[in-house]
């Protein structure tokens, strides 16, 4: 079984508190906050993280990309993905993501943004919607199974 997690980074690995900054001077992203998603991953023996931030349109040498690839290195995570799409359309990207990847049994959408996921069965009930990970709350009254479970995790490292 493949578990996945389509990752936002802004407002959820950072927020407007976040003191750290990027190479070129953005808002950072903050360490504890990796640490509560990569408790809350390894749960899974079989996972993969896929992103679906406005940061995957980065070059693959960019400072920042390099930069949020080392901070999710420091606690054993890797991007395995990107989803493609445009504009406020990321529940059509992680759509076509998953047609892609049918070896993607379950999953989990971080976001502070509910952008179209609610047009796609089945996005709307597996997406957790963040100010800060810690802060994560479910989008749907009718959440997916699987998304109780990583909420469980989440409160249980935050």
């Amino acid at each position: 079984m493949l578990f996945a997690v389509f990752l936002d980074v802004d407002g959820v690995l950072n927020t407007k508190t976040t003191c750290q900054h990027t190479p070129d001077g953005y808002t950072g992203i903050d360490d504890a906050r990796v640490k509560i998603l990569a408790n809350a991953i390894k749960m899974y023996d079989c996972y993969e993280v896929i992103l679906t931030s406005d940061w995957k349109e980065m070059g693959e040498y960019d400072d920042d990309y390099l930069y949020l690839l080392e901070k999710l290195d420091l606690y054993g995570l890797d991007i395995a993905g990107k989803t493609k799409d445009q504009g406020n359309n990321r529940g059509e990207g992680i759509i076509n993501y998953l047609k892609a990847h049918p070896e993607i049994d379950d999953y989990v959408i971080l976001d502070d943004h509910k952008f179209d996921f609610m047009n796609y069965t089945g996005l709307w009930e597996r997406l957790l919607v963040t100010d800060g990970i810690e802060r994560a709350e479910f989008a749907s009254r009718t959440p997916e199974v699987e998304a109780m479970v990583f909420m469980d995790y989440i409160k249980r490292f935050s």
